[in-house]
């Protein structure tokens, strides 16, 4: 005989992701139920007369934390962040850590200029510009349907 009707989801703890709360919006995956496997920071892009422009949220990172890199064409934004902590008490001791990452990966366009990258990280938004090249001439052709 059953004296109370309850479900794991329940009683399981709903305090806020730490990871989350770091790096924005979480990816899920709907064949596993929804369970958070991974975060990964909101970008925006724009296309703008002389460069593209990259802003990347990051509360909570600092630009050392931040690691940028070209790569066969692609933009590579990562992080990685550890921490510790600990605390004694004649008693007792507490300790915590935690890790978190990511990576965005951006395919540049035959336009880009990648000698031509500035970055600059402030308030937690790490914006990017990636300059356009002087002369580039964009290869355009029109089919025709038939």
């Amino acid at each position: 005989m059953k004296l109370f009707k309850w479900n794991i989801s329940d009683i399981k703890p709903k305090f806020p992701n730490v990871v989350e709360k770091m790096f924005g919006k979480k990816i899920t995956d709907d064949i596993s139920h929804n369970e958070e496997i991974a975060t990964i920071p909101s970008v925006n892009i724009a296309d703008e007369n002389k460069a593209f422009e990259v802003s990347v949220a990051l509360p909570g990172l600092d630009k050392k934390d931040v690691k940028i890199e070209i790569q066969n064409d692609c933009l590579i934004i990562s992080s990685e962040k550890k921490y510790e902590k600990e605390e004694k008490n004649k008693n007792w001791m507490r300790r915590e850590y935690g890790y978190a990452s990511f990576q965005r990966m951006f395919q540049l366009p035959e336009s880009a200029d990648q000698d031509k990258v500035q970055a600059e990280m402030k308030n937690g938004v790490l914006s990017i510009k990636v300059a356009k090249k002087k002369d580039y001439i964009e290869n355009k052709k029109q089919i025709a349907i038939q």
